[in-house]
């Protein structure tokens, strides 16, 4: 895959399809290879671009403090550095962040914001669960914390109806992730709090929850719901945090729906 300066890193990205850009910005631990099941039919759509955050994938994983706002001002070099003046904004979890911080920092290269299985602020849930992977990660290391991960991003159901699925993935997450730049990205994520500012989000916005979800409860998607003004909200049943991976084509059916009219 193709790698890009920006900023003080080489940020390695996928590229897929023509037409407006669609731009993707994964969660904590999460890579662009995430994206199999929903980046070719968006492609089909879209110029869809995904990309390895700071600490991520293939991208740079400096050893110093993160926080949403540089991942924001990564994102911002990152599409400059594409030719991306303006585009559609899918964040999933801690890429929903960076996609709320972005529409407060650069609202202009926003045409309309996709909020996934994400969260504004860190409410005690979230907070409890949180330290919780912090916990395990300085117990037991990656392997610990990926272990944790599954349990609150995939249903039970998907957990043993999947087992060598999810060994898969914990094994090239292993190859490829740094202890030490997830434990960065995980206090970025305490750290976080737009709670009372997302308001002056002024975009076409979709928020999409999945019912089960034990790691960001639908109850932070409603509470981004009703602050930005005209939002919708699709809530998807049956399903946990990861709705593009446990839901993908419902996921897919939701967001087309909503860019076409934007």
């Amino acid at each position: 895959m193709p790698r890009i300066a920006v900023r003080d890193l080489e940020v390695n990205y996928e590229e897929a399809g023509t037409g407006f850009p669609l731009v993707l910005v994964h969660g904590l631990n999460g890579d662009l290879t995430g994206w199999a099941l929903v980046l070719p039919e968006f492609s089909k759509h879209y110029r869809t671009v995904a990309m390895d955050v700071r600490g991520h994938g293939g991208t740079t994983k400096p050893d110093q403090p993160y926080s949403i706002r540089g991942f924001s001002e990564d994102l911002f070099g990152f599409m400059r550095a594409l030719g991306i003046p303006q585009a559609h904004l899918l964040g999933l979890s801690m890429g929903g962040a960076i996609g709320q911080q972005f529409a407060l920092d650069h609202p202009e290269m926003i045409r309309s914001l996709v909020l996934v299985s994400t969260f504004s602020y860190v409410d005690e849930h979230a907070r409890q669960a949180v330290n919780g992977l912090k916990s395990s990660l300085a117990r037991g290391g990656y392997p610990a914390f990926f272990d944790e991960v599954v349990k609150l991003a995939f249903t039970p159901g998907y957990i043993a109806a999947n087992p060598g699925p999810i060994a898969e993935l914990k094994k090239k997450r292993i190859a490829t992730n740094s202890p030490v730049a997830i434990g960065r990205a995980t206090d970025a994520c305490l750290a976080f709090n737009l709670k009372e500012n997302i308001a002056r989000i002024a975009l076409p916005t979709l928020v999409v929850s999945g019912r089960e979800d034990v790691f960001t409860p639908i109850h932070l998607a409603e509470q981004i719901h009703h602050s930005i003004g005209g939002s919708e909200w699709k809530i998807l049943d049956g399903v946990g945090h990861n709705l593009h991976i446990e839901a993908a084509p419902q996921l897919v059916q939701a967001v087309l729906s909503f860019l076409k009219r934007h």
